[in-house]
């Protein structure tokens, strides 16, 4: 480079100097040494440290950061304005349905009130419903149904408001056979049948009875079975009760009893470590089994000693009203029962017995154990229902609250744990009124004592 800048020529200055010439020189870029860059400085002192504290960060970390940084806030208004239309729109449909809803309640009551045996099935359950009363169980399941194809019947009317959902039971029948479901084949009927021969053939027709469903074993008499069991049961029963903390359930059972009170199938007295004497006048045990009398007998004497108004006896639930005389034998305000309705020959007798020994406005107290709300529970039910017989002599996927309705008696509360497997229920009979802690909130609140809506006959 210093070789081209040398002098080419010398020329003599007039004063006799000597001056170097050197000539011109066009100097580009290349000429000139530089270091080259792919770009300029793309980040500032303060980004390269962000940089650097982003790398030690994890995965999660790092998405956190990035939802708190502004480009992700400014990049999500739009998706914000857009889920919020959606949100008014989905919003308007709901309320525009419940306004065509509303105008058809009020429809429904102006009918009631002109002719109750002119509401449909439909608009008897949901005028039921309305008025905050408890549906039958039967009762329960078809109006679920009825909710079910209400949902479709929206979405193909979505722009016909104004046209009421009403269908008769054979379109609800005609629709529910196309659902596609696992086991039940046909829709509840309400009508209760007058005579045995209609009940056998309404069972026949009914798949959604527990006589229908082929895992329930057969019933039996398992007196002599609890006779072998009485000395070891507790021992062998109190693991398992345990291990689902069944005594605060007990507990719940034993709060509810009041006045005098008789306990079907006692066995061997498990409810009395949860006996609140204060509340009883008198107690009564009843079991099948003479030995499960017995040792109940010697629990609750050790235990409560000064309570002279404790009676036990020996016999069938199916037998109550026999032993305890057809007209002039003892009345309860409360009757208990825990886990005995699977072990009964006909549980729908005993409690039909049971409400027979009733008091008036008197009540039953059921914990008991059957079917649950999930399928997939009562699969396991039913694959290890034969083992369960033979084990305990238990029928442990009966339908609890099927039971109850084929009985006759309405229930005022009701409590499912466990997985929906154990039942904590209060009955009454239906000529019995609800009492004040009975109401639903809304009525307590609003002092309210609607009156029971009247059931539809058909002619």
């Amino acid at each position: 480079m210093l070789s081209r800048l040398a002098p080419r020529r010398a020329l003599a200055s007039p004063g006799g100097a000597v001056k170097a010439v050197y000539p011109r020189v066009m100097l580009t870029a290349w000429s000139i040494p530089h270091r080259a860059y792919s770009s300029s400085f793309p980040l500032n002192d303060k980004e390269r440290q962000e940089q650097a504290k982003l790398a030690k960060m994890t995965r999660l970390q790092r998405w956190g950061a990035y939802l708190d940084s502004d480009k992700f806030k400014k990049s999500m208004t739009k998706y914000y304005i857009g889920g919020f239309l959606a949100l008014c729109v989905a919003w308007y449909y709901y309320m525009r349905d419940r306004y065509y809803e509303d105008k058809q309640i009020k429809h429904v009551k102006e009918k009631y009130q002109a002719d109750p045996a002119s509401l449909s099935e439909y608009e008897y359950l949901m005028l039921k419903t309305l008025s905050q009363e408890t549906l039958r169980p039967k009762e329960a399941k078809k109006y679920k149904i009825y909710q079910l194809m209400r949902k479709e019947f929206r979405r193909k009317h979505l722009f016909d408001g104004e046209k009421f959902f009403n269908p008769s039971p054979e379109d609800l029948e005609a629709w529910y056979q196309k659902q596609p479901r696992i086991s039940r084949k046909k829709a509840p009927v309400l009508d209760e049948p007058d005579t045995e021969e209609e009940a056998s053939a309404e069972l026949k027709n009914a798949p959604l009875r527990n006589a229908d469903n082929p895992n329930i074993m057969p019933a039996e008499d398992t007196t002599e079975f609890y006779d072998e069991m009485a000395e070891k049961y507790d021992d062998e029963i109190k693991w398992e009760e345990r291990g689902v903390m069944m005594g605060q359930r007990r507990r719940w059972l034993m709060r509810q009893v009041k006045g005098d009170v008789l306990e079907v199938a006692c066995g061997t007295g498990r409810n009395i470590p949860y006996f609140y004497p204060d509340l009883v006048k008198s107690i009564t045990f009843v079991d099948s089994s003479r030995n499960m009398v017995n040792v109940a007998q010697k629990k609750f004497r050790k235990a409560y000693p000064d309570f002279e108004k404790a009676h036990f006896a020996v016999g069938k639930a199916e037998d109550l009203v026999r032993l305890a005389g057809e007209g002039n034998g003892p009345r309860y305000d409360t009757i208990i029962e825990a886990f005995g309705l699977c072990a009964h020959e006909d549980p729908v007798a005993a409690l039909r017995n049971m409400a027979k020994l009733l008091k008036p406005n008197g009540r039953i107290v059921l914990l008991e154990h059957g079917r649950s709300t999930w399928n997939f529970v009562n699969n396991h039910l039913d694959f290890r229902s034969e083992k369960r017989m033979k084990t305990w002599a238990c029928r442990w996927n009966l339908d609890i609250n099927e039971l109850v309705d084929e009985a006759g008696l309405d229930i005022t509360y009701e409590k499912r744990v466990h997985l929906g497997t154990t039942y904590m229920l209060v009955c009454k009979r239906p000529e019995d009124p609800i009492n004040s802690d009975e109401k639903s909130f809304i009525n307590k609140l609003l002092g309210r004592n609607p009156e029971p809506i009247k059931p539809i006959t058909r002619e």
